[in-house]
């Protein structure tokens, strides 16, 4: 098919072979130690107890070598990194979502999520759908993958109305016999125009990443392409949003810019399709601290603790499939 082979050159897609031994207990995680205390305090109105971060990668050129020829070299960050990381915002649990710098090749996810254990981390990867297999699809399952990640966005990708749903399709027949798993959109927003109509016929969780992606802020609910497929999308219990990477839209220290779009995100479905993340370790590379917009986050919720237990956790224990 052509669209999805058109992805898979822009995302680098190797075929990942070998087999996989499943995870079968947690393993108590042990903290890097404390060189940097005032790096990992942790925020005075902190999240609800056992809170998520729904949106971090792992990046260790030293153990996991980028591919030859991508594009631009991201920021590192290594999972010591990832637990100062996860300490300091009181977000212990940790979803690993594939970057594109690493296209089809899921192993520094697998290996996260075997350190981590199954009980504090899940994992969203990518592949390909037409050589997928099922055995492959399950053994990543055992270990806590629960999702697929189509990144049109970070690779310039641009597919027309019939190949993204194509695509969705392809993806969803593949994700449908797993039952817990989604398929993670990283597109412009008003690429949800093509989208939406397949929600119901899809049959799968689809998580917006990155606010829906807008192409301008603050929201202008008239002129925002896609804002009225997204409406409708995230009235379907099977669509989430994610509240994260304002830094790669908002121009605004104190996220003004923001606070009509969130607050919408947050209104909708009585606040039951949103779900908080970092984007860790990319913050990094923008001089960005994700300390400030976890706390008005927290302001925007206002004094309504149910919504703030939903935003950083009740609803990635139900999106990531997390019984405890």
């Amino acid at each position: 098919m052509k669209s999805l082979q058109r992805i898979a050159s822009r995302q680098l897609l190797p075929r990942i072979s070998g087999s996989i031994r499943p995870y079968h207990h947690s393993t108590p995680l042990e903290m890097p130690p404390n060189t940097h205390r005032h790096l990992i305090s942790s925020p005075p109105n902190k999240p609800p107890e056992g809170s998520w971060d729904s949106h971090i990668h792992i990046i260790d050129p030293q153990k996991y070598p980028f591919p030859a020829n991508i594009p631009r070299t991201p920021h590192s960050g290594t999972m010591s990194g990832a637990l100062v990381n996860a300490s300091r915002l009181s977000l212990p649990n940790m979803v690993f979502v594939q970057v594109s710098t690493y296209g089809n090749d899921n192993t520094w996810i697998l290996d996260a999520l075997k350190e981590v254990g199954p009980y504090r981390s899940r994992g969203v990867v990518a592949f390909d759908p037409d050589t997928i297999d099922s055995e492959t699809l399950q053994q990543w399952h055992d270990l806590g993958v629960r999702g697929v990640r189509l990144n049109l966005r970070s690779t310039g990708t641009k597919l027309s109305k019939d190949e993204i749903q194509s695509a969705l399709r392809k993806y969803a027949e593949r994700l449908r016999p797993m039952k817990t798993w989604s398929i993670g959109l990283y597109a412009d927003m008003a690429m949800l125009d093509h989208v939406q109509p397949l929600v119901s016929e899809l049959g799968v969780n689809i998580v917006l990443e990155h606010f829906g992606s807008p192409a301008a802020l603050p929201l202008d609910p008239v002129k925002e392409p896609g804002w009225d497929a997204l409406q409708k999308m995230m009235q379907d219990p099977r669509v989430f949003a994610k509240i994260s990477a304002p830094y790669i839209f908002s121009k605004d220290p104190e996220f003004k810019d923001l606070e009509t779009l969130v607050k919408s995100l947050l209104s909708m479905r009585n606040g039951e399709g949103v779900v908080f993340a970092s984007d860790w370790p990319h913050t990094q590379s923008k001089g960005y601290d994700a300390m400030p917009f976890l706390e008005k986050c927290m302001e925007w919720c206002g004094e309504d603790e149910e919504l703030q237990k939903k935003l950083f956790r009740d609803n990635a224990k139900r999106l990531w499939d997390v019984c405890k």
